[in-house]
């Protein structure tokens, strides 16, 4: 039995005292009522109201059952709204994360817009590399979170991809800082400074097999897990940093990369078939903390098409590729999902990694290029075929209040 709903029937016969008048406010058959009644009687096991041809009364028990049903249902209806905040993001906590690199401004934005979208809400958000986010989103224990691409995980759904270029830290003296753009061909035989590999391995070796097809080779790779060891490296003069734009510190400056040849791409995400209102707006206040934050770029900005062209002298590049410095996209960047476009019927697992063999072919990443300290970069391996991910919203990206 029912008993919230029987209980609910027993309130409205109390308040009319009359079954007829209640069956047509509940909207039922007058004998079906009765019999209602009559099993919750049947249940409590005793009688509830003195029947007339009047109508009907309440009993001694029946008033004791009254008081405690109106406190019963009260509770119940707390509960049903509280429910229903949570269920619509408007309550309750939001487990997410973001990767460790994303830095304080970001991260702040993301906060005061997360909660602007939800007052009565909580993000409990936590720092976690792009493994550690896809082992917890598997396992239920992370609700969504802010990866880096490529990211090669079954079960997720992703929101639109943006782009990070990524330039070098140089000491300030260093030769190549008199340059407002270096070519990243000039890095050759210089230590290059990366986030360790273990933390994202198919974008750290995306990012190394890259940079050698546009003509650097390093002659080792050093791991920093935070900016000031990269930046010390850097000071020291026995490495150049890649990373996003840096303001750097006293005695290092920060130049883009001529032709924009290195990105890094990143998106939130969340495990497939759980999407709700609260995943909703923290991919909404991720993606406007990101690009107002981090300076990130939609994959495809809105504008004309490139053009094809010669390549930027010294980046390395091949015929066909343009400059991509004003569109933040690398000049080998795989076609993805457009901001604002509609989302794909198929979901997929992520975008993987692009070839080494032109700048619109998709389907394979380089293998471990670094090669080890000391050692020159590796030939590139083929890995897993790649699977665009789709903005699986609701709505595209150019709908997003921003």
């Amino acid at each position: 039995m029912d008993l919230l709903r029987h209980l609910r029937y027993f309130r409205t016969v109390a308040d009319e005292q009359h079954f007829g008048r209640a069956a047509e406010q509940l909207r039922l058959a007058q004998p079906s009522l009765s019999q209602r009644i009559q099993r919750l009687e049947r249940e409590l096991g005793v009688r509830l109201f003195d029947r007339g041809s009047r109508g009907v009364s309440l009993t001694p028990a029946g008033r004791l059952v009254r008081a405690e049903a109106d406190a019963l249902l009260a509770a119940a209806d707390r509960l049903d709204s509280v429910v229903a905040r949570v269920r619509d993001g408007a309550a309750g906590t939001l487990r997410a994360a973001v990767p460790p690199d994303l830095g304080g401004p970001t991260v702040a934005a993301l906060l005061t817009g997360y909660q602007d979208r939800s007052p009565g809400s909580t993000l409990d958000l936590r720092e976690l590399t792009t493994i550690q986010q896809v082992r917890e989103l598997a396992v239920g224990t992370l609700e969504a979170g802010i990866v880096r691409h490529p990211c090669p995980a079954e079960g997720l759904d992703f929101g639109p991809l943006l782009h990070q270029p990524l330039g070098v830290l140089l000491r300030a003296d260093d030769p190549l800082a008199a340059a407002p753009l270096v070519p990243l061909a000039d890095l050759t035989g210089r230590d290059l400074v990366l986030f360790p590999r273990a933390t994202a391995p198919a974008l750290y070796d995306e990012t190394l097999t890259r940079a050698a097809r546009h003509g650097c080779t390093p002659a080792a790779v050093h791991e920093a897990r935070g900016g000031d060891f990269a930046q010390a490296l850097v000071l020291s003069g026995a490495a150049v940093a890649l990373l996003p734009s840096a303001a750097g510190q006293p005695g290092a400056v920060w130049r883009p990369l001529a032709g924009t040849p290195l990105t890094w791409r990143t998106s939130t995400a969340w495990p497939r078939d759980r999407d709700s209102p609260a995943v909703r707006r923290f991919a909404e206040a991720a993606y406007e903390a990101l690009r107002a934050g981090a300076g990130m770029l939609p994959d495809h900005p809105p504008g004309p098409p490139p053009t094809a062209g010669p390549p930027t002298p010294g980046s390395g590049g091949g015929p066909g590729e343009t400059d991509g410095a004003a569109l933040g996209a690398p000049l080998d960047a795989a076609p993805g999902p457009r901001a604002g476009a509609a989302p794909a019927p198929v979901p997929g697992p992520g975008p993987g990694p692009e070839p080494g063999a032109g700048p619109t072919e998709e389907g394979r990443s380089g293998a471990d290029a670094s090669g080890g300290p000391g050692g020159p970069p590796a030939a590139p391996a083929p890995v897993e075929e790649e699977t665009r991910a789709r903005p699986l919203y609701p709505r595209p990206a150019s709908e997003f209040p921003l």
